[in-house]
């Protein structure tokens, strides 16, 4: 498998990325929150989420459905593709949470500065997790 080779730039983006991703299984919202600022924008299908306060509501309910992955709370998210250019960096993943599956879903963050200034996050409908 061919190693990747990343710029100065790149290697930050995928940096804060790793960050933020360890953030989130840990369910620590303020470690999330520290990825960003007041100027960052978070946009969903939700809506468009701008500054902390309105991020913290993108991801308590995201942190509601899958808990603290890291802990086992759920089976948490696979990373399928994972692409970065320049300031840009784009996820395609699927996740199953303690409730729910998610079969596709792909996240775009634009990192500056050792912050998250832009996301995108959009997936397709879960469907209810079986239980056992």
């Amino acid at each position: 498998m061919l190693q990747e080779q990343y710029t100065a730039q790149e290697k930050s983006v995928v940096d804060v990325f790793n960050r933020h991703f360890a953030a989130f299984t840990s369910g620590d919202i303020e470690a999330v929150l520290d990825d960003f600022t007041e100027e960052s924008v978070v946009v969903t299908l939700d809506g468009v989420f701008v500054g902390l306060n309105r991020i913290r509501l993108v991801f308590g309910a995201l942190l509601a459905e899958f808990g603290n992955i890291d802990r086992g709370d759920s089976p948490g998210f696979t990373i399928d593709t994972l692409r970065v250019h320049g300031d840009t960096l784009f996820i395609a993943w699927h996740a199953q949470s303690q409730f729910n599956t998610f079969p596709f879903g792909t996240d775009t963050f634009v990192c500056q500065g050792g912050k998250i200034t832009r996301q995108t996050i959009a997936f397709s409908p879960p469907r209810p997790t079986a239980t056992a």
